[in-house]
């Protein structure tokens, strides 16, 4: 049942896709960028050197051969994939909400797959993490492991999980009120 949506709502929805299309598309970016051509000169200059992606220096695979090198970055893959996905769900929900679809099924389908793809993409960043910190240590001949997480990640995935219910528990509110209604 679509209703008539305010125009202030439309452009909040457009300013949050246009955030979400240039946050995905900066962190595909920087990772795909700096795991495929970490020899660039751009990463000599000062504010390269001070930053992190996804806890190395844009420069860290510059230092491993080449099939350490390949699965520095290919472990980073899932994550990325999961993160895309979940943001075509932000994007699909959006338009729902610009039609006036604000709890319709399909709508609330795509809140409950963005935010199990973005609990997904968020688990995976951190087994990724681990794992490039085991292949880069084991490159240069320091194998350990490592394991460090803090309780902002922890409260991310929490939030995630819990927008992944809420979004759970709309869809079997909305198969609730049209099997009542079938029996009216």
């Amino acid at each position: 049942m679509a209703t008539t949506v305010l125009p202030k709502v439309r452009r909040l929805c457009w300013l949050v896709r246009g955030v979400a299309i240039a946050l995905v598309g900066s962190v595909l970016v920087l990772y795909l960028v700096t795991w495929a051509f970490p020899d660039l000169a751009i990463w000599d200059q000062h504010w390269a050197k001070m930053a992190r992606i996804g806890g190395f220096p844009p420069t860290a695979a510059r230092d491993l051969a080449g099939s350490d090198r390949f699965l520095f970055g290919a472990v980073c893959l899932p994550y990325l994939a999961s993160l895309v996905w979940a943001f075509r769900h932000l994007g699909l929900m959006l338009r729902g909400f610009e039609r006036g679809e604000f709890f319709e099924r399909s709508t609330v389908a795509h809140l409950r797959a963005f935010s199990g793809f973005l609990l997904l993409a968020k688990a995976l960043s951190l087994l990724a993490a681990h794992a490039r910190v085991a292949i880069y240590a084991q490159a240069a001949g320091h194998p350990q492991v490592v394991f460090n997480i803090s309780s902002d990640e922890l409260a991310l995935l929490l939030l995630c999980a819990l927008i992944f219910l809420i979004a759970h528990l709309m869809e079997e509110g909305n198969r609730l009120a049209e099997e009542n209604r079938s029996f009216l």
